[in-house]
């Protein structure tokens, strides 16, 4: 997640970049050490880019502007759209075979994003690197351990398809899916944070439940 602080700085940049660390600095009311501090982490984040600027007379100077990525990541919200799709093919579509046929198809299609970034044979090391990757799209989980460091854990702290899972819950099921599909293991939702948890955690099914999930 981006810092209150930080968010106000990449507002600004977006709206009126490029922009030297003095213009920033007289627009956000703030030391330049500040936003040298601010930049540092929003670079990192790959959110800002700074590039030399030659123009007119004097030395070029660095000036910063919102990346590709940040533009990506700030501008779509795709929220509304996704809720009406989903209630349109599962109220509409009658066939009962058609409409799992389409579920099928949505969980295989989301799975292919990640899959081709997921790499080596040990489930435990493709569930971190899946927790990674959606860590860097945004959305904030974490890998851990559990009984006694014994189960690797994948907790979701945010939920990309909160407003489409508060109206049916079949997304959460799709979602469990399609991480299977990517790590090459049966999982479970332990617990999930429309039942009031801090975070939605998906973890292994014992073997033989795991076995009997990835025949289906």
């Amino acid at each position: 997640m981006i810092e209150a602080a930080d968010r106000s700085l990449l507002d600004s940049i977006r709206r009126h970049g490029p922009l030297t660390i003095a213009e920033m600095a007289a627009r956000q009311g703030v030391t330049p050490t500040a936003i040298r501090n601010r930049l540092t982490r929003l670079i990192g984040s790959g959110m800002v880019e700074r590039r030399l600027e030659h123009g007119g007379r004097g030395r070029p100077r660095h000036v910063y502007e919102a990346s590709v990525e940040a533009h990506k990541r700030l501008g779509q919200n795709y929220a509304d759209l996704a809720v009406v799709l989903w209630d349109e093919m599962m109220r509409t579509v009658e066939d009962r075979k058609l409409r799992r046929f389409l579920f099928g198809r949505i969980t295989e299609r989301l799975a292919e994003l990640y899959r081709s970034q997921v790499t080596g044979d040990e489930w435990e090391g493709r569930l971190v690197q899946l927790g990674t990757i959606l860590h860097d799209r945004g959305v904030e989980t974490e890998v851990t351990l559990s009984g006694g460091g014994r189960n690797s854990v994948l907790k979701q702290h945010s939920c990309p398809y909160f407003e489409l899972a508060a109206v049916d819950r079949a997304v959460c099921a799709m979602e469990r899916k399609m991480f299977e599909k990517v790590v090459g293991r049966g999982l479970r939702l332990s617990q999930c944070r429309l039942d009031g948890h801090r975070s939605c955690d998906f973890e292994a099914k014992p073997e033989i439940l795991a076995a009997a999930a990835q025949a289906v």
